[in-house]
C-alpha cells in the first residue's frame, strides 16, 4: 500500500494512543478524532483494528532497524557509532515504543517476523561494533566476541526492562555519569577517555 499524508496521520496518531491508554482502550473513533480524519477515511486505509496492528508494528520496527543499519554503514568514527548505537536502543524505549512493539507481536505472526527482523539487526549491529572494536584495539583483549556481545545485550534489556533503573538513568545526571563511566569502564581499554568522546571525537 502506498502510505500518503492521512495514512502517515492515522498511524502516527495510533502509535500515541497505544502508548498512552494501551491497545486494548482504542476506538477506531478515538484513532479518527486524534488523526483528525474522518472514519471514511480512516477505514479506507485501514480495514480494522487488526490491519491498524500490522500497519503500527511494521511501521515502529522498520524505523529501527533503518536506523540501526544506517549508523553502521555510516562513516562517522568507532566511538560515535558505539554512542550512536546506544542512542538508538535508548530512544526506542524510552519513547514507548519498543514496549508497544513487542506488545503488539501478540497479535500477529507478521508483527513477530519483523520483530525477529529487527533483532537480527540489532545482533549484527553489535557484532559489527564489537569486532571494529577489538581491530582497532578499543576493547580490551581479554574480552572474547561473545563476551562483550552478552555484556552489552544485558546492560540494554535492563534498560529496556527495569523502569526504575531507566528512570535514574533519564533523571539523575549523577547516576547516568557515574554508572557508564562503571559500564563503559569494564570493556574499553580506558573508559574515562572514552566516555566524554561523543562530544569530543571529530
Amino acid at each position: 500500500m502506498n502510505w500518503n499524508r492521512n495514512a502517515d496521520k492515522i498511524l502516527t496518531a495510533t502509535e500515541k494512543l497505544f502508548i498512552r491508554t494501551g491497545i486494548k482502550n482504542v476506538t477506531m473513533d478515538a484513532i479518527a478524532e486524534n488523526a483528525n480524519v474522518s472514519k471514511v477515511t480512516l477505514y479506507k486505509y485501514f480495514a480494522d483494528k487488526d490491519t491498524l496492528y500490522l500497519a503500527v508494528g511494521r511501521r515502529i520496527f522498520a524505523r529501527y532497524t533503518t536506523e540501526l543499519e544506517s549508523i553502521i554503514a555510516s562513516g562517522a568514527v568507532l566511538v560515535k557509532k558505539f554512542y550512536a548505537f546506544l542512542d538508538v536502543i535508548g530512544d526506542f524505549t524510552d519513547s514507548g515504543q519498543f514496549a508497544l512493539g513487542q506488545e503488539l507481536t501478540e497479535y500477529s505472526r507478521d508483527i513477530e517476523l519483523e520483530y525477529e527482523r529487527y533483532r537480527q539487526t540489532y545482533h549484527r549491529s553489535m557484532l559489527t561494533l564489537i569486532d571494529a572494536g577489538i581491530e582497532n584495539g578499543l576493547l580490551k583483549s581479554a574480552l572474547t566476541r561473545e563476551m562483550l556481545f552478552h555484556y552489552l545485550d544485558m546492560g540494554i534489556a535492563y534498560y529496556q526492562h527495569n523502569a526504575g533503573y531507566r528512570y535514574k538513568m533519564l533523571n539523575n545526571s549523577g547516576f547516568r555519569q557515574q554508572f557508564l563511566l562503571f559500564y563503559v569502564g569494564n570493556i574499553f581499554v580506558d573508559g574515562t577517555k572514552i566516555l566524554p568522546a561523543p562530544n569530543e571525537v571529530s
